[in-house]
């Protein structure tokens, strides 16, 4: 647990990028093989039964597409936040001609 809360944001962001691609290949292979199973039985209702759970698993994979965007767009705000911030940071630190540092720009 604590070699977690070492990981930064961005590798996080990462290893959850890489897990919905994990989720995204299986749940894609599982819809594959219901919907050639839905095929081959002869009773119409376990077929249809069949065919919802592809529909279903369809449908995930779509709000799984819409999870990841969510993630990339979030981590590419907080990248760009991350250098506005830093460059706000070293406008207001000022160094003087003996070493010291000081804050400019408060009153």
């Amino acid at each position: 647990m604590g070699k977690e809360s070492e990981q930064t944001p961005r590798e996080r962001t990462e290893k959850t990028l890489l897990a919905i691609k994990e989720f995204k290949r299986y749940l894609e292979d599982v819809e594959k093989d219901l919907s050639r199973m839905s095929k081959k039985f002869s009773n119409k209702e376990i077929a249809q039964g069949v065919g919802f759970a592809a529909t279903g698993i369809h449908e995930a994979l779509t709000y799984l597409a819409i999870v990841k965007k969510v993630i990339e767009k979030t981590e590419r705000i907080v990248a760009k936040k991350n250098i506005v911030s830093g460059d706000e940071t070293d406008r207001l630190i000022e160094n003087h001609p003996d070493g010291r540092t000081s804050l400019s720009g408060l009153a």
